[in-house]
């Protein structure tokens, strides 16, 4: 290779989980290689943590991503922009002008936020969740700090969680959801309810069934002063945050003329290869899921599951390894408001019966320490979900406390080994009368699942 400002052997073109975990894997796995990360910003923030910059963490520099372990391993880091990449000459031109030569390209381009059609969305006040430090750091201290007001849009994961957030500097937060209620794609209905009451408990206005028809200016022509609902309704508000959902960015894979599924992902196989060519793979939000159950397109774009592909690429950049593939995206949630954390491995007992499983089902209500009387004891809800063919656990969904996210933890364990209820109801687990409940809740609810399994005429 000549004529080049750069040279590596892997060039990894994001720096969010999956990229920054493929590099990882890449140094660690290749220590022969060398490794380069390239992202546009100089400092990356942790893309879960960023709601709690404008409430619990009460910074941006509180929520920033490491950086040590991948420039121990041996990576390197440059900072800027990919203006274009050429497949055949394995070459990479970035906005600066300078040429990268790469021998294996990872893309790792992440999601932009999807803002719908809407009438006003580009008055002043209306805003999106980036993941750029100096777009957040500049939301908490020039866009949020005299608003009293605000309205969501969207009722998911990103709008529930900044809700519980944003309503700790003492902002009325309305929260609009189309839906019929909060969180409806992702649970149940009883976690729907629940996250409900807690928040509308905490001084969230919720407006379900809802749709925004325009967001409208107020006495500045140029600046947000409400929104008008599909009900004919207004609500007034100083700011609007749009938070409907996020995209893949795909640029750079379509400019390079790689296949794109219909569902706007990088078509990748099992190692997380493009199509068209075995050097080039993607990994994240912008590379295609599919569903661990049934193969269908998985829309759910997580951090925890870009880390998993970062790290399945990162193994099978020079090598493929059989064992080390993507089996499907199982999409493992959780989430806390105020005390009460929620979560789902999996399917859920609708998601499931809507697909067409036949399935059966077991809960149990429990206190997660013991004796109840201990502190910090919560009321823990866990639902199990089986397919009533082969036994297999298919899903979970848990309510409780601060254990709730290990619960989850091990359900998706048991998920990917295809574990049955009779695995479950038998294996063998440790007890603490501080750290869990009396006893396992997933044992619990396996026992309960095959009881009405056996007593069901």
């Amino acid at each position: 290779m000549q004529d080049h400002d750069i040279e590596t052997d892997v060039l990894i073109v994001g720096g969010g989980p999956a990229g920054m975990m493929c590099g990882i894997t890449a140094a660690q796995f290749w220590p022969s290689r060398h490794v380069t990360l390239i992202r546009p910003e100089e400092e990356a923030v942790v893309p879960c943590g960023i709601p709690y910059i404008f409430g619990t963490l009460g910074g941006t520099d509180e929520d920033l991503a490491g950086r040590a372990p991948f420039l121990a391993a041996g990576g390197q880091i440059l900072t800027g922009r990919i203006a274009s990449a050429d497949r055949n000459a394995r070459t990479a031109l970035l906005e600066d002008g300078r040429r990268i030569a790469w021998n294996r390209l990872v893309i790792a381009t992440g999601s932009t936020p999807f803002v719908p059609p809407i009438e006003g969305r580009d008055l002043q006040g209306v805003f999106e969740i980036h993941k750029d430090y100096d777009y957040l750091d500049t939301l908490l201290s020039e866009t949020l700090p005299g608003v009293k007001r605000l309205a969501i849009l969207g009722g998911g994961f990103i709008g529930v969680e900044f809700a519980d957030e944003l309503r700790k500097r003492g902002i009325e937060v309305h929260l609009i959801e189309q839906r019929p209620h909060l969180l409806g794609a992702s649970f149940d209905l009883d976690a729907c309810v629940a996250v409900e009451q807690r928040l509308t408990a905490l001084g969230v206005r919720i407006h379900t069934g809802a749709t925004v028809e325009a967001i409208t200016a107020g006495t500045d022509p140029k600046r947000v002063g409400g929104i008008r609902l599909n009900d004919g309704g207004t609500l007034a508000a100083e700011a609007v945050l749009i938070a409907i959902g996020t995209r893949p960015n795909t640029t750079l894979a379509g400019d390079m003329g790689l296949t794109l599924s219909r569902s706007g992902g990088v078509w990748v196989d099992g190692f997380q290869q493009s199509r068209e060519d075995p050097h080039v793979f993607a990994v994240g939000d912008c590379a295609h899921k599919q569903d661990f159950f049934t193969r269908h397109a998985n829309h759910a774009l997580l951090a925890s599951q870009a880390a998993a592909e970062g790290r399945i690429a990162g193994m099978n950049l020079y090598g493929l390894k059989l064992p080390r593939s993507n089996a499907g995206s199982i999409s493992v949630y959780a989430s806390q408001i105020d005390e009460l954390a929620f979560g789902v491995a999996g399917l859920t007992e609708a998601s499931a019966e809507n697909i067409g499983f036949e399935v059966f089902t077991g809960d149990i209500r429990m206190p997660d320490h013991h004796p109840a009387t201990m502190p910090g004891t919560h009321e823990l809800h866990c639902r199990l979900v089986f397919d009533a063919n082969s036994e297999r656990l298919i899903g979970g969904q848990v309510i409780g406390g601060p254990t709730t996210a290990e619960i989850l933890n091990i359900l998706a364990v048991a998920i990917q080994l295809r574990a049955t209820a009779t695995d479950l109801a038998s294996f063998q687990f440790g007890s603490h009368p501080r750290l869990t409940a009396p006893v396992h809740p997933i044992v619990a609810a396996t026992g309960e699942a095959l009881r009405r399994r056996l007593e069901k005429p």
